[in-house]
């Protein structure tokens, strides 16, 4: 399971960077109402540049099963995030890795959120009119006392879901955020970016840098 995750990459070369930058993993967005929408023939570019150095993970939301599984497998993708409004019964027509994504900005129904069939969960903020990469920061502290059981502790054995922290992360917050809320990792998106889709070398590297001086402070 990977650590720290650059998501919304839109060109090979940002992909390539932030690995060798040493980024786990890559989030190549293919919800068409997203700024860092990538088309299948360019997200096949950016599969490539990462190859076997890292996790490719691809973000839908509200897409049908068939469309994942069909699009992932043309592609090489292993890891999915669903990052809308699937239920359920769609997630487990999904025979891959997946992550849920949880907007925590909205009221969730815990029971229903603890029995969702996914490997792993995503804490963002989200919105109104977007499912994500809006950069509004999540009230960190608060994520244990409203989601028990999934965001309490860090990593508490097998019965547990790992899950990544993101929304509104940036280089200069990333260390207090893994310290206050001790998610198992971070992802990111316009905090490490020049504009919508670019991202900024420096800030990629920066970020990188503190999220691993984060999670090395936390498990002292």
């Amino acid at each position: 399971m990977f650590r720290i995750k650059i998501c919304g990459v839109t060109r090979p070369e940002d992909a390539a960077y932030a690995v060798a930058c040493g980024a786990g993993a890559i989030g190549i967005n293919f919800f068409p109402g997203s700024p860092r929408f990538v088309p299948a023939d360019a997200a096949r570019e950016i599969v490539e540049a990462v190859a076997d150095r890292a996790e490719i993970v691809g973000v839908f939301a509200n897409e049908s099963p068939g469309k994942i599984v069909s699009l992932c497998e043309t592609l090489g993708i292993r890891r999915v995030q669903l990052h809308g409004d699937e239920d359920s019964g769609d997630a487990s027509r999904i025979p891959l890795w997946k992550m849920r994504a949880v907007h925590a900005d909205r009221a969730q129904d815990l029971p229903a959120l603890l029995a969702y069939p996914c490997d792993a969960f995503l804490f963002d903020a989200g919105g109104r009119d977007a499912y994500g990469g809006t950069g509004r920061e999540l009230a960190w502290r608060e994520l244990a006392g409203r989601f028990p059981g999934i965001a309490d502790l860090r990593n508490a054995g097998s019965a547990r879901k790992p899950w990544l922290l993101a929304g509104g992360l940036t280089p200069s917050n990333v260390e207090r955020a893994i310290l206050e809320a001790r998610p198992f990792g971070v992802d990111v998106a316009s905090g490490v970016e020049s504009s919508p889709g670019r991202k900024d070398p420096d800030k990629v590297k920066s970020f990188i840098e503190r999220a691993k001086a984060g999670f090395r402070i936390a498990e002292a």
